[in-house]
């Protein structure tokens, strides 16, 4: 056998001399950030899925030159996937030639990820979540109350339109949550992970913001998350400001967000510096007030106006009356006037007797509730006093008013 030439040594010794690839995150870590970016790919693609599932049913409805066009699409669609598949494939192979990145997978799901996370990858267990909606309460009253229910679970959730966060409240049936989470109570990070990829905030008329990117963890009551480079959440205060926003409605049952690198390590934020110390979440005492907010598909919100925080409930019930910008508009007309009193708990008393038979239904509701919110939001309770009605749409407005749960309400139901 000849001798290596020259070059062949050149290159044995390169090869030698190249440093070891390793991997000093954690086998949860590896696992969230693979959960993450196929959840968000598969967010897309069950869309499409559903789509072509609504398609189906019309040729019972049609001609036959529908069918015949409807064919053409999903043989398209069918050759899209296909080469969408190809493609995924070959990155695929790629990744694993350069990073490892196979057996770094291999390692973090071969029996050491807990049973219960591998079930809730749908991708990863071959198992699509059932399509579902969200759709309004149907109630009288756009907030919810205990009584709206009816055993489920209260999911908050937060949608976006031109930077600004709208606060939603989505009740899920006790029948989905015994389905979804079999053995346990889910936190707000797992009704997260489970739900959000499959809300369809276009359909309601908003921007598609979730889910976020990158990946979170818990740590004790701290919520850390995980972000790529290319994340975005801090190129000008119009993305920090609503990424922010939606994370304190979000997971309220945490308190406190820490920002970080995807390796853990502390994250640079533009315009900021270098994030080493958590930011505070105030889970449900948001010490806030409420406004009306319409958006662009023409539907009246109540929300708080920025997420300005108050110290006491006395200034954030006056506040009431002025939001100080064109975006909010106060529920309150300007020829109501009112005080409020502190003596035997919070009274906000009306100066001339307030008749709510003046106001249409939708400004009624969001009158009382206006008051209702902002008081739920120092975990108080309120009395709307020297009001015309004893009784209002099933409320007793003889006495304090019911505490609602969170604003917006909508019930989510399989399709």
């Amino acid at each position: 056998m000849s001798e290596k030439k020259p070059e062949d040594r050149v290159l044995d010794e390169l090869l030698n001399n190249m440093p070891k690839f390793t991997d000093k995150r954690s086998k949860d870590e590896i696992y969230q950030r693979i959960k993450s970016e196929i959840e968000t790919q598969e967010k897309t693609e069950n869309r499409k899925r559903i789509g072509v599932s609504m398609n189906k049913w019309m040729p019972y409805i049609i001609s036959v030159a529908s069918v015949l066009i409807l064919t053409v699409l999903v043989s398209s669609y069918i050759n899209n996937n296909e080469s969408s598949t190809n493609d995924k494939a070959a990155e695929s192979s790629t990744a694993n030639d350069n990073m490892r990145t196979m057996e770094i997978y291999e390692e973090a799901t071969v029996g050491d990820v807990e049973e219960e996370k591998s079930n809730d990858m749908s991708v990863m267990s071959g198992k699509v979540a059932a399509p579902f909606e969200i759709v309004p309460l149907g109630s009288p009253y756009t907030s919810v109350y205990e009584n709206d229910l009816n055993g489920g679970t209260v999911f908050h959730f937060s949608l976006l339109e031109n930077a600004l966060s709208v606060p939603i409240t989505i009740v899920i049936p006790k029948e989905q949550i015994e389905n979804n989470f079999p053995s346990k109570t889910p936190n707000s990070l797992e009704l997260y992970e489970k739900y959000a990829f499959g809300i369809d905030e276009t359909s309601l008329g908003f921007q598609e913001y979730h889910p976020y990117k990158g990946y979170f963890l818990v740590d004790g009551k701290m919520l850390k998350h995980y972000l790529p480079v290319d994340h975005g959440y801090d190129t000008a205060p119009g993305a920090a400001a609503p990424y922010l926003s939606s994370i304190n409605e979000i997971f309220s049952d945490f308190d406190s967000l820490l920002r970080v690198n995807e390796d853990g390590s502390p994250i640079e934020w533009d315009q900021v510096g270098t994030l080493d110390e958590p930011v505070v979440l105030t889970g449900s005492e948001k010490k806030v007030n409420y406004f009306a907010y319409k958006a662009f598909n023409e539907e009246t919100y109540l929300t708080p106006n920025f997420n300005n925080t108050f110290t006491t409930l006395t200034e954030a019930l006056i506040g009431m009356k002025n939001p100080e910008n064109d975006i909010y508009t106060s529920v309150i007309p300007n020829d109501v006037t009112y005080t409020v009193q502190e003596d035997k708990g919070f009274v906000v008393h009306f100066d001339e007797p307030l008749n709510l038979e003046s106001f249409d239904a939708g400004e009624a509701s969001r009158f009382i509730e206006a008051f209702s919110l902002t008081a739920a939001s120092f975990n108080q309770s309120i009395q709307l006093e020297n009001v015309v009605q004893e009784n209002w749409n099933g409320i007793d407005m003889t006495s304090p008013l019911p505490v609602p749960i969170g604003p917006n309400g909508f019930t989510m139901q399989t399709k």
